[in-house]
Formats: structure tokens, sequence, C-alpha cells
């Protein structure tokens, strides 16, 4: 039970950080000397925050410790699955020193799959590997694998597969597993701000909570703490970043908290997730996009405060967005969109006060309304 005097401590969120983030900044610690982290954000947009360089310590150590109970050991490849941008990009040399391949999943037709297991074979030949990847990305795969009536992916060899940032469903799970040889595969909730939070394990889709790192409390939308079992939001207090504490952050993610014997020990776990609502749309060719290959670019219009893009037609796009008064890239960003999902495509522009929020409390950020897809 927390002591009364902490659920005194307002929520915070991602925009009251934006608005004020040097009031969250520690003054015992030079922003020079801080990590600083980049994530889409509940809503799709940038947001940035700081951690001291012990806690990046930490988070990395969490990082060689949840891996490490699928097969990864200190030293194997990490073959991280991801959108590849200027803000996340890593040089040859930084892959090198941390044994990790960036393997850009921008697109997730047929092509794109093939050129991504092309370089999971290649890395095979080499290396013990681990690969991490996106949900929507695992579904791609398992799509694909169906489709091409595939029942083994020859010559790739991962010890583990770890799913992040969205969903894991158990179709999936069980048909990737199944295509690369049967090797271990869980689903991890993280994020960029914190670190590893839960991990599944015996259980689909139910996290065991990291508390050595980390307060995890399911609030109502006033802030007050919910009983075991009924679902809210996931409110985190991170024990050890000094650089920005976070006390009582809102995640923006929705879940229930019960303790569940996993394994022979009874554990507060993080379930019934719901999580972010995001569909898949595609480029004017009919190739499905990631939708982070979408919120990844968006990290190059930090002053955004929230869009939404919504698939109409075969080429046909709205783009609703919250922005400040001041705003003056709506050129930029459409030529930005032009590039990603081709350049015959048409876009509507929709400036809004608010992108409203589904019942659960959930923004979707990307949505697909085209018939035909």
């Amino acid at each position: 039970m927390l002591d009364r005097r902490f659920s005194e401590f307002p929520i915070i969120t991602k925009n009251d950080i934006r608005s004020s983030q040097e009031t969250f900044l520690s003054k015992k610690i030079d922003r020079d000397r801080m990590v600083q982290m980049s994530t889409s954000g509940s809503t799709g947009t940038p947001f940035v925050c700081y951690q001291n360089a012990e806690k990046k310590k930490r988070v990395s150590a969490e990082l060689i410790y949840y891996s490490g109970k699928i097969g990864y050991r200190l030293g194997d490849n990490l073959s991280y699955v991801r959108t590849v941008v200027k803000q996340n990009r890593k040089s040859a040399l930084k892959q090198f020193l941390q044994n990790q391949t960036l393997i850009n999943c921008m697109s997730l037709g047929e092509q794109g799959i093939e050129e991504m297991l092309g370089r999971f074979r290649e890395i095979s030949k080499h290396e013990t590997m681990t690969i991490l990847g996106y949900g929507s990305t695992w579904t791609a795969i398992k799509d694909y694998v169906e489709k091409k009536n595939i029942t083994y992916l020859d010559g790739i060899h991962p010890v583990g597969l770890i799913s992040g940032a969205e969903m894991l469903f158990d179709d999936t799970r069980e048909t990737v597993r199944r295509v690369f040889g049967g090797v271990p595969m869980v689903s991890r909730y993280s994020n960029e701000e914190n670190g590893v939070i839960g991990q599944d394990e015996g259980i689909n889709n139910v996290f065991p909570i990291n508390e050595a790192d980390y307060i995890v409390e399911i609030c109502d939308g006033k802030g007050n703490p919910l009983p075991e079992g009924k679902p809210g939001r996931i409110v985190i207090t991170d024990l050890y970043n000094y650089g920005m504490p976070l006390i009582r952050y809102d995640t923006g993610d929705v879940s229930a908290i019960e303790t569940i014997e996993i394994n022979g020990r009874r554990k507060r776990c993080i379930c019934q997730f719901s999580g972010r609502k995001v569909d898949v749309i595609y480029d004017t060719k009919g190739t499905a996009l990631s939708p982070h290959s979408i919120t990844n670019y968006m990290w190059s219009f930090p002053d955004i405060r929230q869009f939404q893009i919504v698939q109409t037609g075969k080429k046909e796009y709205k783009l609703r967005l919250n922005l400040p008064e001041e705003f003056n890239r709506k050129d930029e960003l459409i030529a930005m969109l032009h590039k990603l999902v081709g350049g015959d495509a048409e876009f509507k522009l929709d400036i809004v006060e608010e992108i409203p929020v589904l019942a659960s409390g959930k923004r979707r950020y990307i949505v697909n309304e085209w018939e035909g897809r």
C-alpha cells in the first residue's frame, strides 16, 4: 500500500512536461551530462525527456536482464527492426560497438519483408542473434508467411524474439514462433522515457511489474488509484531518474493490475492491456506502411500538439492537426508525407482544437477508413 502522501502528488502528462520542460529538469545535474531520449508519445507527436548517466546504465542492465530470459547473452547480436530516421539512426561504428543491427521496417509490403528476412539470414551466418520488433511488424511477417504458405524460415536462427511498442496478438506469436523454429517469444512493455516496465512470462500479454525500478499505479481520470482488476491509466514513478524525475507520470496507456501466480510466485502484473489504437495505412501503390514510419517522421515537427492521419481512399488522406498559432511548416509537413506515401497522394488538411479519444481514453493517431484496403 502506498503512503497516502505519495498519492497527493499530481499526475503529470507528456503535455505538462512539453509545456514547461525546464521545471522538470534537475538543477544539480548539467543537462549536457544527461542523455536525451525521444519518443513519439501517446499522440504520435514527439516527446523529449532526459536521463542522468546512471539511470541510462540501469536501463541497459534492464535490457540485458530481460533479454536474457529468452536466451540473449551479452555479446550476442541484437537485431532491432524499427523505422530508422535521423533522430534514431546509429553510426556503423556505434552499432558495431554495441553489437546491434538496425533494420529499417518502413515498408511492410512483400518486398520490405523479404529484404528484412534477407538481413536476418545474413546475420545468422556469422552471429548468434536475438530479434526485437514492433507488434505490427511481427503481424506483417505472419501475414507474409501465411500468404506464401511458409512453414519454416530456412537459414534464420535466432535464440529468441521480442515484441514491443504494440500488442502482440496470440495468433501472431504462435505463427511467428513456428516459422522461426519454435524459439521463445515474449512481449515487452517498455518506453523510451522510463525503460522496461514488464515482460510477459508464461501467460501471454500479462506483464509482471519491474518493481525494482518503478512504482506502477492504475488511476482514474481524476488521478485516484483504482483497485486491482479495474482498468485505468497507467501511472509510473521512476525510482532512478535523477536527471528528470518522473513522479506519477501518465504513460498514455490503459490497463489493469492484478496479482497472479506465475511460475509458483504471486506477482503484481499489468494485464487487460489496451495500449494505443493504431491502424495500418498504405501508400498510393498499395504497400502497407509501418505505423512507426509515420510517427518517427513526425519527430521533425515537435511543435505539433496532436495529429491524426486518416486514409480515406487509395490515394486520399485526411490530416487532422492540433497546432500552436505560430506553426508555419504546413507545406513542409505535407511534402514530407508525400515522400512517405507517394507524390500522387491527395491530402485534406483539417485544423482542430482537440483530437477526440476513444471510450477507453486512448487517442488513435493512425486510422484507415478506406473500404478497398
